[in-house]
């Protein structure tokens, strides 16, 4: 490649750069496989009838930040589709082409850029109907001649984590002090003037908090008087999550919401498939949250599990961890593969798929009492479950 004539050197630059060549790869390609995977996906009449009578706020009231330097109003497993460049001004691409776009796929009931297999609102039929009253305010203040600029934020621009999980990446990510320096002047220019306005900002959708040197010096600011109305939630493996953090972030009185992500109920799948971490630090960190939760400090708590060949076995446990631990819910999704894998290797941890070897026994897993909502969410399994039996018997 090095000496190809047809090389771009740009493209060449990136590959030495490391980084900005994996955000070349996931702007350029992965975004766009992504798309095309979703209009790809297979769906059925029942669905589409649901939808056409249903609504959904996120193209109205979120925005999330990425590694990419992409924005986009959902989860990007759930709507692929970004809506622009942060680089381009965060008001010039919330009221740009693309999120109009977006907007106008839930108004016209076809969700045309969303998700039927991943997006667990979809799956579990969670969305309310495109007639209730929280629906018609906020296509009112669309409509009219200032609608409002993002409500909920959820920043996920640094990949800086403490864990090295197989279910997210295959090596420690930390962003070095030149990295990180790009990211407080990114976020100070675009992303502090969209947050004085934002209610509410979750940190972090991409690795954590805690493990990010820029997220924790974000957070110290996010807690002074300039944001006094902005409340926080955090999105975190709990392995730093301890009394000493939380003090000297300042965080008391400011977080609503801690989600964990835990992945395992006993220490030795944790330690497989929560790579760095250990499952001892883990329980001393969780009576610390429990605390907050009981007590009020926090409003709610929630765990979460991806579930993959080595701890599906032990959703139940799971629920149970939860309960303990005063947690609201627990929430179950399925492996996806984030590039992590090859095909062979994911073909191994997906037991959602009919031929997996471990298939039925997850399928007569998921009739336990215990697995049953409204406190087990068990996201979009179910829906992988169908429609694995589906295209077998097809």
């Amino acid at each position: 490649m090095k000496d190809s004539p047809t090389a771009e050197p740009g493209v060449l630059a990136r590959f030495r750069l490391g980084d900005e060549w994996k955000e070349w790869v996931e702007r350029n390609i992965r975004v766009r496989a992504r798309r095309a995977q979703q209009m790809m996906e297979p769906s059925d009449d029942e669905t589409e009838r649901y939808l056409r009578a249903s609504f959904c706020d996120k193209p109205f009231r979120n925005l999330e930040t990425s590694p990419s330097g992409f924005a986009y109003v959902c989860c990007s497993s759930w709507l692929p589709t970004p809506i622009g460049d942060i680089n381009s001004g965060i008001d010039d691409i919330w009221f740009g082409r693309r999120a109009r776009a977006l907007r106008a796929s839930i108004l016209d009931g076809s969700f045309r850029y969303c998700s039927r297999v991943h997006c667990s609102e979809i799956a579990n039929r969670n969305l309310p109907r495109r007639d209730s009253e929280r629906a018609t305010q906020i296509m009112a203040e669309f409509a009219s001649a200032s609608p409002p600029t993002p409500k909920n934020v959820v920043l996920s621009h640094d990949r800086s984590c403490n864990l090295s999980c197989p279910s997210c990446r295959s090596e420690n990510i930390v962003a070095d002090k030149i990295k990180q320096a790009k990211l407080d002047e990114v976020t100070e220019r675009l992303l502090v003037p969209m947050l004085r306005r934002a209610e509410t900002v979750f940190v972090t959708g991409s690795g954590d908090p805690f493990g990010s040197a820029h997220f924790r010096r974000l957070l110290k600011r996010l807690i002074t008087d300039e944001f006094s109305n902005l409340r926080v939630n955090l999105g975190t493996n709990g392995q730093l999550f301890d009394a000493r953090a939380w003090r000297d972030l300042g965080l008391e009185g400011r977080v609503r919401e801690v989600q964990i992500s835990i992945d395992a109920a006993r220490p030795e799948t944790y330690s497989i498939v929560r790579r760095g971490g250990t499952f001892e630090r883990l329980l001393a960190n969780l009576e610390f949250i429990e605390g907050l939760r009981r007590s009020g400090v926090i409003e709610s708590l929630h765990f979460s599990m991806v579930v993959q060949r080595l701890n599906f076995r032990e959703m139940p446990d799971f629920v149970r961890l939860g309960r303990r631990f005063a947690a609201d819910s627990v929430a179950f999704n399925m492996i996806r593969n984030w590039g992590t894998f090859s095909r062979a290797e994911f073909e191994q941890e997906f037991v959602g798929a009919a031929t997996h070897p471990d298939f039925e026994e997850l399928t007569r897993m998921l009739s336990d009492p215990i697995l049953q909502p409204p406190y087990a969410q068990l996201g979009n399994i179910v829906d992988h479950v169908r429609r694995s039996r589906r295209k077998l018997a097809a």
